[in-house]
C-alpha cells in the first residue's frame, strides 16, 4: 500500500477500525527501538553540548 499526502494528515478518528488495526500491526514490527534510538541521540546531543560549552 502506497502512503498518499491525503494518508498523512488523517487523524485515527477519521480512520475506519479494520484499517486502523492494520496500521497498528504494521507500526509494531518495529517494536520499541526508534524510541530508544531517539533517547539515545538526544543524551548524546545533551552530554555534547555540556561537554564543550563547560
Amino acid at each position: 500500500m502506497k502512503i498518499t499526502d491525503k494518508d498523512l494528515t488523517r487523524q485515527d478518528e477519521d480512520i475506519a477500525p479494520g484499517e486502523f488495526a492494520d496500521e497498528e500491526r504494521r507500526d509494531d514490527r518495529f517494536g520499541n527501538w526508534p524510541e530508544v534510538a531517539g533517547l539515545v541521540f538526544t543524551l548524546i546531543v545533551i552530554w555534547l553540548t555540556f561537554a564543550f560549552t563547560g
